[in-house]
């Protein structure tokens, strides 16, 4: 098997017997397949824009509406726990009661800016002792930067599993 950017999340997620969360970034929906598939109890809302845009790697994004599309024939068979919404993750913010998830993992745009505003949008949300996570800590040094800066203003310590996620308990 692959391994999606979420694959470290899996284990992590394993002592919670019903859990919501949120996945920022959707993508290709590859982590999205593997957390549903493997965990027959989540109930998983992923946010994704689905627009063209430039990644920080320079690589042109242009083929999102085909993407779109793709993962809602891919998640098809998890309609009654998978929901797709495609706005920016600014916006889709207002749609969670704080203190409503098991987790969040942050995936979406990794610019310094928008990880650190993901960071101050989405704390909230996560109940006590729940799992606040994301992907590209060691890769992406504005991912990284955002991430060690909100973990000290919340007094959390980082921790790191499989393919580069990112954690700590809330």
């Amino acid at each position: 098997m692959t391994k999606c950017s979420g694959y470290g999340l899996g284990e992590l997620l394993r002592n919670h017997s019903n859990p919501i969360g949120v996945e920022i970034g959707c993508a290709e929906a590859d982590t999205t397949h593997f957390l549903l598939s493997t965990h027959s109890n989540l109930k998983l809302t992923s946010i994704d824009p689905y627009v063209n845009y430039i990644d920080w790697n320079g690589n042109n994004l242009n083929t999102l509406q085909a993407k779109y599309e793709m993962v809602g024939q891919i998640m098809r068979p998890f309609a009654d726990r998978f929901n797709l919404l495609r706005e920016y993750s600014d916006e889709a913010a207002s749609s969670f009661e704080d203190e409503s998830l098991d987790f969040i993992f942050i995936d979406g745009l990794h610019t310094y800016e928008q990880v650190k505003k993901d960071c101050e949008n989405y704390y909230s949300k996560i109940k006590k002792g729940g799992l606040f996570a994301g992907h590209d800590y060691s890769v992406i040094p504005a991912v990284n930067r955002a991430v060690i800066e909100f973990a000290a203003k919340v007094n959390a310590k980082i921790l790191v599993t499989e393919v580069d996620v990112w954690y700590w308990y809330k």
